[in-house]
């Protein structure tokens, strides 16, 4: 039987850290075993010294198990234990690496703004700030699927005594979380309200703007900057100040003391929820 999308399956193998050659001879073991070196390189196309090459590897990476015979057979090890070899493999890569190498992230990085592009690698950043709170974590997000991947941890955070203030226009479920909303229903929208949008500043010291559009274009800035920190999260305690100010003093004493440009969002927010 023929494995199907190979193409993609060597492409994610290597990103566990085999070769393309690996995952090549990897999957023609599974079409076939067990077999020699020498068979395996007619059927896979591999030049011989290549396959052998490659069978040793995989080997010694768990992925194979030679039957002594004459010649030697191949057998490949089941997908499941292969990848519980290559997670330990990795496991242990990246104790001795950050053992090795955390001294060096020691720079003074205040003044440094970075760019982080594609979604995967902005909510990798969005983690590692919320695992690194001491006090306090406050957010802006309008859509739930932005805050999804990181409820759980939060949830945890809040546990360990963290403060966490959630600050959203519109009405969704945040798995417990504490959510400051003007009830908007996500259906809702508006040119005033950016719901690609998603704001976080930790301790007065981290904050990360990012816009979630789709995987690939996602886009944010972080950086320790004092004056980016401070209007990150200012923005933040300022939404949720207006809109506690709204609940205590109703809407028509509550436009008194807004600008013009508030003042619009804010009609078009009560004429929302009001429907």
């Amino acid at each position: 039987m023929a494995i199907e999308q190979e193409g993609l399956l060597i492409e994610h193998f290597e990103r566990l850290g085999l070769s393309s050659n690996e995952a090549k001879v990897y999957l023609a073991l599974l079409e076939t075993h067990p077999i020699t070196g020498y068979q395996l390189s007619k059927n896979s196309g591999i030049l011989r010294p290549v396959v052998y090459e490659m069978l040793n590897r995989l080997v010694d990476k768990g992925g194979a198990r030679i039957i002594k015979s004459n010649p030697d057979t191949y057998v490949p090890v089941e997908i499941d234990e292969f990848l519980r070899n290559l997670e330990s493999d990795f496991v242990e890569s990246k104790k001795l690496i950050q053992t090795q190498l955390r001294d060096f992230m020691s720079v003074n990085e205040t003044d440094y703004f970075w760019n982080i592009l594609s979604q995967k690698n902005i909510e990798n950043s969005i983690l590692t700030l919320c695992q690194k709170a001491r006090e306090e974590i406050l957010l802006s997000v309008q859509e739930r699927q932005w805050i999804m991947p990181f409820t759980t941890l939060l949830n945890q955070r809040l546990r360990d005594g963290i403060r966490i203030s959630i600050f959203s226009y519109y009405a969704f479920d945040v798995e417990g979380l504490p959510l400051y909303t003007h009830h908007l229903e996500p259906t809702f929208l508006t040119p005033l309200i950016d719901r690609r949008m998603f704001q976080i500043a930790i301790d007065q010291t981290d904050a990360l703007v990012a816009f979630f559009s789709d995987v690939k274009t996602a886009k944010a800035a972080q950086s320790q900057n004092p004056v980016f920190v401070a209007t990150v999260r200012q923005k933040i305690l300022s939404d949720i100040y207006l809109l506690r100010l709204r609940n205590t003093v109703g809407i028509e004493r509550f436009k008194l003391v807004l600008n013009d440009e508030d003042k619009r969002l804010f009609e078009v927010i009560d004429g929302a929820v009001q429907r």
